[in-house]
C-alpha cells in the first residue's frame, strides 16, 4: 500500500466516499469535515499525491459533501447532506479547469 496524502484539516478531514477518476486521469473525492470552515472539501489528487482543494465549503453552500461524478461536459457534480439556504442540503458543481 502506498499513501498518497494524509490530510491536515486545513485541506480536508473524513473522507468517507469514493473517489472518481477524472477524464484527465486524476482522482476527484470528497471530505466529510476539514477546510477553511471545517464543513468539508472537494479536492483533486494526481497519482503521484499532489492535493489541490477545489472547493472549501461554508454552511450556506452546503456541508458534509458525499460522491462525486463527473459529466461529459467536465464539471463534476455532487450533493451535501445539510447546509445551503434551507438547512438540508444543496447539489452542486465545480469546474475541473485550472485557473
Amino acid at each position: 500500500m502506498t499513501t498518497l496524502h494524509s490530510f491536515a484539516l486545513t485541506d480536508g478531514a473524513l473522507p468517507d466516499a469514493s473517489v472518481i477518476v477524472g477524464t484527465n486521469r486524476n482522482l476527484y473525492g470528497t471530505t466529510a469535515g476539514g477546510g477553511a470552515k471545517n464543513e468539508g472539501t472537494v479536492f483533486e489528487i494526481t497519482l503521484a499525491g499532489q492535493l489541490t482543494t477545489l472547493h472549501s465549503f461554508v454552511f450556506s453552500d452546503g456541508n458534509n459533501p458525499g460522491g462525486l461524478l463527473q459529466a461529459t461536459n467536465g464539471y463534476i457534480y455532487g450533493t451535501t447532506s445539510n447546509g445551503g439556504t434551507r438547512y438540508d442540503g444543496t447539489i452542486f458543481s465545480l469546474s475541473t479547469a485550472t485557473n
